[in-house]
C-alpha cells in the first residue's frame, strides 16, 4: 500500500473511532443499541452483536440449550441465530470479555478498512470519493456500531478470494464460516469457476450435507426463530420489505404467496435485462477469471440469496463492496458503469435521506413512507441487475463445460 492510501487508511479509521467512542451520529446515521441498566437508565450498549455471542457462550456453558427459549439471558430471540462454532469457547468473565471485545472490535473494523481499500485500489479522485462513500454510509456505520458477524465473513471473503491460494485452506475456512452463520455456503461455488477444482466444491458439499444432517433439530429451531426477528422498515434489505408494504395497500395475508410472485418477478426483470442489455453483448474468458470477477461472482450471488429468502438489516449491503472492483476494471463497458453509477446513487440517496425517515413516524408521515419504499424499489432494481450479470456468467460457463465434455 503506497504513500497516499495509507494516510487515507489511517486518517478514515481515525474518524470511524471518534465517531464510535464519541457516540457522534447516533440516531442520525447510526441506530444505537439501547438497554436499561440497573439504576433504571437508558444506556448504550457500543458493539451489541458482538456482546450478544458472549452471553450465549457464558449461557452454553452454564448448561443451557441456546436454541431454545431458556432464562440464561433476557434480550433472547427464541434461538441462538448462529452456528454450533461459536459455542467451543469457554466461559468468559466479564473483565476479560471487554478486553477481549473492544482489542478484536478494533482490529476487524481496522481490517475492514484496510481490505476494503485494498481491493478497491483508488488512484484517482473519483475512485476515493467512492470508496469514502462506501466507508462512511449509514450501512457501514450500522456494522461498526453493532459489529455483527457479517464483518468477520466479509473479510474473509476478501482473504480467501485474494490473499489465500491453498484450495485446502480456502475449503477449511468456508466450511467454518458456513457452521457459523449458514449462508456462506454459498461461497463454495469459488471451486465451480475452475473446472480443475471440482473435487473440493464436491467435498464441500459433502460436508455441509454431513453438518445439516448432524445439526438438523437445532436448525430448524434457528429457522423458525427468524420468522420472529423482525427487520424495520427503516434499516432493512430484504424482499420481505416490499412483500409488507404490498400487503399492507391489498391488505390481504398472503406473505408467502406475494413474496414467492414478488422472486418470480424479479427474476423475469432479471432475464428481461440479460436478454436486452448482456446477452450477446458482453463477454468474458471464464477459463481465465481474475479475482475481481471471482470476487463479484461471490458477493452478488451472497447479495441476491440474503435478499430474496432472508430477512436482513441493511449492513448486509457490505457486500455490495466486493462488486466495485469488477465493476471499476470494466468501467468502459457501458452498462457495467451504469451499474456503478446506480450503486453510488444508491448510497448517495441512503446518505441524503436515511437520517430524515429514520427518525420519522412511518405511520404518520407520508414523505417518509415514500422514501422507504424508494429505498426498497432501489434494492430490488439494485438486485435485479446483479441477477442478470450472474445470468451471464451462468450461461458462459454452461458454454465452457459443454464444450470441455465434447472435446473428450
Amino acid at each position: 500500500m503506497d504513500k497516499k492510501k495509507l494516510i487515507y487508511f489511517f486518517v478514515s479509521s481515525i474518524i470511524i473511532f471518534i465517531i464510535l467512542y464519541g457516540g457522534f451520529l447516533y440516531n442520525i446515521y447510526i441506530h444505537p443499541t439501547e438497554i436499561i441498566n440497573q439504576n433504571g437508565n437508558k444506556q448504550i450498549v457500543l458493539f451489541g452483536d458482538f456482546k450478544y455471542l458472549f452471553k450465549i457462550i457464558n449461557c452454553n456453558n452454564l448448561g443451557f440449550n441456546v436454541y431454545l427459549s431458556n432464562n440464561c439471558y433476557s434480550d433472547y430471540y427464541g434461538s441462538f441465530l448462529y452456528g454450533p462454532s461459536i459455542l467451543i469457547f469457554p466461559y468468559v468473565g466479564e473483565l476479560t470479555e471487554t478486553y477481549i471485545v473492544y482489542v478484536l472490535s478494533t482490529f476487524l473494523i481496522l481490517m475492514f478498512i484496510f481490505l476494503t481499500i485494498k481491493i478497491i485500489n483508488p488512484k484517482k479522485s473519483f475512485e476515493y470519493i467512492l470508496l469514502t462513500l462506501m466507508l462512511f454510509n449509514p450501512t457501514t456505520l450500522f456494522l461498526y456500531e453493532k459489529l455483527n458477524i457479517d464483518i468477520v465473513i466479509y473479510i474473509f471473503l476478501i482473504l480467501i478470494v485474494y490473499f489465500i491460494r491453498a484450495d485446502l485452506l480456502k475449503l477449511l475456512f468456508i466450511y467454518i464460516l458456513t457452521i457459523t452463520k449458514f449462508y456462506p455456503a454459498i461461497f463454495s461455488i469459488i471451486f465451480i469457476l475452475h473446472k480443475k477444482k471440482l473435487i473440493y466444491f464436491s467435498s464441500l458439499i459433502m460436508l455441509i450435507l454431513i453438518f445439516i444432517s448432524l445439526f438438523w433439530e437445532n436448525l430448524i429451531n434457528v429457522l423458525s426463530t427468524l420468522d420472529y426477528v423482525s427487520q424495520s422498515f427503516k434499516y432493512s434489505f430484504s424482499l420481505n420489505t416490499l412483500n409488507k408494504i404490498f400487503i399492507y395497500f391489498i391488505d390481504l395475508q398472503i406473505f408467502d404467496l406475494l413474496k414467492v410472485i414478488l422472486i418470480i418477478f424479479s427474476l423475469l426483470i432479471s432475464v428481461f435485462i440479460f436478454n436486452f442489455f448482456i446477452n450477446k453483448k458482453i463477454y468474458f474468458n471464464v477459463n481465465n477469471l481474475g479475482k475481481n470477477e471471482t470476487m463479484f461472482i461471490l458477493s452478488s450471488s451472497l447479495l441476491i440469496s440474503l435478499y430474496l429468502i432472508f430477512g436482513n438489516n441493511f449492513y448486509r449491503e457490505i457486500y455490495v463492496i466486493g462488486t466495485i472492483p469488477f465493476l471499476l476494471n470494466n468501467i468502459k463497458i457501458k452498462f457495467f458503469r451504469n451499474l456503478l453509477y446506480f450503486i453510488i446513487f444508491k448510497f448517495t440517496f441512503l446518505l441524503i435521506f436515511f437520517p430524515y425517515y429514520y427518525n420519522a413516524d412511518l405511520k404518520l408521515n407520508i414523505s417518509a413512507q415514500i422514501l422507504v419504499g424508494l429505498k426498497s424499489s432501489l434494492d430490488l432494481m439494485l438486485i435485479c441487475i446483479l441477477s442478470s450479470v450472474i445470468f451471464l456468467f451462468m450461461k458462459l460457463y454452461f458454454i465452457y463445460y459443454l464444450d470441455s465434455f465434447k472435446r473428450k
